[in-house]
């Protein structure tokens, strides 16, 4: 889980490390778990583990939105799909020829849409330079709603289409 090294590099108080470090252990754990028990509910746990200790070295730290949330942002949908792939492969359902690598592609495809398009919503949002507490509230509402969009998925895979 590399995505545990960017809020981790970024932290400037020795505490915000420390503490960083134990979440990201925990998040690291949570998946491992989510793998080895084939519990999908716990992928997400382990995302929102490491998308929290993310936005609480932001805020404590005091630093900016840069690149690095686009890159953090695409590299939690990768990590969920290849957890999510991970645990698909479980089952003893013979796939089509080639259907590894449509995935790995469409993976891989997932992550630079995800890339582009949460930079561009890094653009807009510092050339708008709104800020203030309806903003919080809005990106609070959006955070939780990505979330519950995650749980959502796994519960749907968990008992089928």
């Amino acid at each position: 889980m590399s995505l545990a090294a960017l809020p981790l590099a970024r932290a400037d108080d020795n505490a915000v490390f420390e503490a960083g470090l134990r979440v990201a252990v925990v998040a690291l754990l949570t998946l491992v778990a989510a793998l080895v028990l084939d519990w999908p509910p716990l992928v997400p746990a382990s995302l929102g583990l490491l998308g929290g200790l993310y936005g609480v070295q932001l805020a404590v730290d005091d630093a900016s939105l840069d690149s690095g949330a686009a890159l953090f942002a695409a590299g939690a949908l990768v990590t969920a799909e290849l957890a999510y792939w991970s645990l698909e492969e479980r089952e003893r359902v013979r796939a089509e020829s080639g259907e590894g690598f449509r995935r790995l592609a469409f993976a891989a495809l997932l992550a630079i849409v995800a890339l582009v398009v949460a930079g561009l919503l890094l653009g807009v949002v510092d050339r708008v330079g709104a800020g203030g507490l309806a903003v919080d509230l809005v990106g609070t509402a959006a955070a939780a709603a990505a979330i519950l969009a995650i749980v959502a998925a796994a519960r749907r895979r968990e008992t089928g289409p």
